[in-house]
């Protein structure tokens, strides 16, 4: 006899690599075949899963075709099936697997279409958090802001692409023909992707401002950033530029080692 994690284990194993030999002899017929009855678990978990992908990378399942994608999903959820009861969470490492199928071909951009279309799906569901409150900044002395480590927003995410996403993003959507003809080569993305109060915007940067921003949410500090970002532009306007960045709400907290106690963990202080 098989214990009940065993079973569970076969039943699983039978939905997704379709071997149901382990599980059937453990399975009452009941006036239908235990093979049927696996099969019937096994359409309703793909089929699940395909419309859960398709729901999110709508514009990914536009630019290849609904056949091709269900190609694509299928091969997809054989290498990453579901971890989690909640289907949302399939999608994370989709981009990856795009980019290993696609890398090197004349649709390497997809990968990134993807990243991008996965980032507004984490951007959908992320927590809320109070806008950042940088009044308290004005206590630290000049030569201590280097020392600044600011956290992004849970509802910014980032993506960066060689190809112009954001315009092939915007060129098939439900509302588009999805025949307007894209220059691959016009220039390379860098979009910071916000949750507003009722819509998700991507929104281009320059490359210096992402450079700035990315670094900043790898947890460096104000003066690593900077570095990065007059790597790009030598006269970068650091105060205008973070202005503007707290204005959109990318950042969430701010937080300066050993310096003042009272703003280890500095939040918005708006309700």
């Amino acid at each position: 006899m098989l214990s009940l994690r065993e079973l569970q284990l076969s039943f699983a194993t039978a939905v997704l690599d379709g071997s149901g030999a382990a599980i059937a002899p453990w399975i009452r017929d009941s006036g239908l075949d235990p093979t049927a009855r696996i099969n019937i678990y096994r359409n309703n978990f793909r089929e699940g899963f395909l419309k859960a992908l398709a729901l999110g990378f709508p514009v990914v399942q536009r630019l290849v075709g609904e056949e091709y994608f269900r190609q694509l999903g299928k091969r997809f959820v054989s290498e990453h099936p579901s971890r989690a009861g909640n289907l949302h969470h399939i999608g994370a490492p989709f981009a990856g697997f795009l980019r290993s199928q696609f890398a090197d071909t004349p649709y390497s951009y997809l990968p990134d279409i993807a990243a991008l279309e996965w980032a507004y799906q984490e951007a959908l569901v992320a927590p809320d958090a109070p806008p950042l409150d940088l009044t308290p900044l004005r206590a630290i002395s000049p030569e201590k802001l280097a020392e600044l480590r600011f956290a992004l927003h849970p509802a910014c995410k980032l993506v960066s692409s060689e190809f112009p996403i954001v315009q092939i993003w915007r060129a098939n959507q439900e509302d588009r023909d999805g025949t307007e003809v894209i220059d691959l080569h016009a220039g390379a993305d860098f979009v910071v992707v916000r949750r507003e109060a009722d819509a998700v915007e991507l929104r281009r940067l320059p490359p210096a401002e992402f450079a700035l921003l990315r670094t900043l949410s790898r947890g460096a500090t104000l003066g690593d950033a900077l570095q990065a970002a007059q790597a790009l532009t030598p006269a970068f306007d650091l105060p205008r530029v973070l202005r503007h960045f707290v204005g959109l709400a990318l950042f969430a907290s701010v937080h300066t080692p050993n310096t003042h106690p009272d703003l280890q963990d500095m939040r918005g202080t708006h309700p």
